[in-house]
């Protein structure tokens, strides 16, 4: 079998680079730690932008690079409903808040299709408003899309982190393979 020196030492992963971005990647580890790092940062740069919200979806943001064998992957994790803010979701009675949406309410005699009052219940007194009308006009009126998250998957595609990606693949690529040139050489 051939000597994987060189393979094992491009792909490794510097657990030490979950702290920040590392500016000079020196393997695809570092890459994928600061795609991460990147996506979780402008996940909540257009969460912050997005006006009554509890918090609580800006809290439940987090990353994680894993390794598998060969392969790395950088999973982004969020609170479950973060898609019906993002996609919105069509009102019972109107869908011209998100009519688009691949979510909507149905009968309200189903309170399972009824937006949750322990999610609504801390929003609601906080403003002085009576949660069940906020939880009613919700389920009858629906939920405006926000996009925030189609903003960050535009970014990855066309915009800023995937130069970013690229240009930090490039580093990688060159820093990786040239350090350990110069260890074998010594």
């Amino acid at each position: 079998m051939a000597d994987n020196y060189l393979h094992n030492a491009f792909t490794e992963f510097h657990a030490t680079g979950t702290e920040g971005i590392v500016d000079k990647c020196s393997s695809l580890g570092d890459v994928m730690n600061n795609l991460g790092i990147r996506l979780k940062d402008e996940t909540l740069k257009q969460i912050d932008t997005i006006k009554d919200t509890s918090g609580n979806l800006r809290q439940s943001v987090k990353f994680n690079t894993k390794i598998f064998g060969e392969s790395f992957a950088t999973e982004l994790y969020l609170a479950d409903y973060y898609d019906f803010i993002n996609q919105g979701v069509r009102g019972a009675e109107s869908t011209e808040k998100a009519p688009d949406s691949d979510y909507s309410y149905k009968d309200p005699a189903n309170n399972k299709t009824m937006p949750p009052y322990s999610a609504l219940k801390k929003w609601s007194e906080q403003r002085g408003l009576n949660v069940f009308a906020v939880r009613r006009s919700i389920w009858s009126k629906g939920i405006k899309k926000k996009g925030y998250f189609d903003k960050v998957v535009e970014d990855v595609k066309n915009g800023e982190i995937h130069s970013l990606l690229i240009q930090d693949l490039k580093s990688a690529g060159k820093l990786g393979i040239l350090n350990e040139i110069k260890k074998i050489i010594k």
